[in-house]
């Protein structure tokens, strides 16, 4: 047994353990997918995360050579290695999740897209508005 399939098998018994019907199972497959998701995306691009990281190493490029530079370049090397590990560890982790969804809902899980619709709808304010008793 690999260790992926360990981590699968794992996150299928706690999913399991709650004797949900279909639709909970699901659901349970699908937040894990999304929160794994969102957890890799904020490694890579979230604030102080890899991405700006990344930025702030290529500015110090054209400085290299100077001692004080050469040791924030190794320190913040040393945080991307470590950032980099961390993300291998996400990315196991949302293939497990991913591996897991499939297996209850028999298709592939895949991100969606923000919404971006605003509803003019039935809320509170659209209709004060509707009678010109909005403020």
């Amino acid at each position: 047994m690999t260790k992926q399939t360990n981590l699968v098998d794992l996150k299928l018994a706690v999913i399991k353990y709650h004797n949900g019907n279909e639709y909970l199972e699901i659901s349970m497959a699908r937040d894990a997918c999304f929160t794994s998701y969102n957890s890799m995306m904020w490694k890579r691009t979230g604030a102080g995360q890899m991405g700006d990281l990344a930025a702030e190493i290529k500015d110090l490029l054209p400085q290299r050579g100077q001692e004080s530079t050469d040791v924030k370049l190794e320190r913040l090397l040393d945080r991307y290695e470590q950032m980099e590990a961390e993300l291998a560890i996400l990315e196991e982790r949302h293939d497990a999740d991913k591996a897991v969804y499939k297996t209850i809902a028999q298709e592939e899980w895949t991100a969606k897209p923000k919404r971006t619709h605003v509803s003019t709808g039935h809320g509170i304010d659209s209709r004060l508005a509707k009678f010109g008793l909005a403020s």
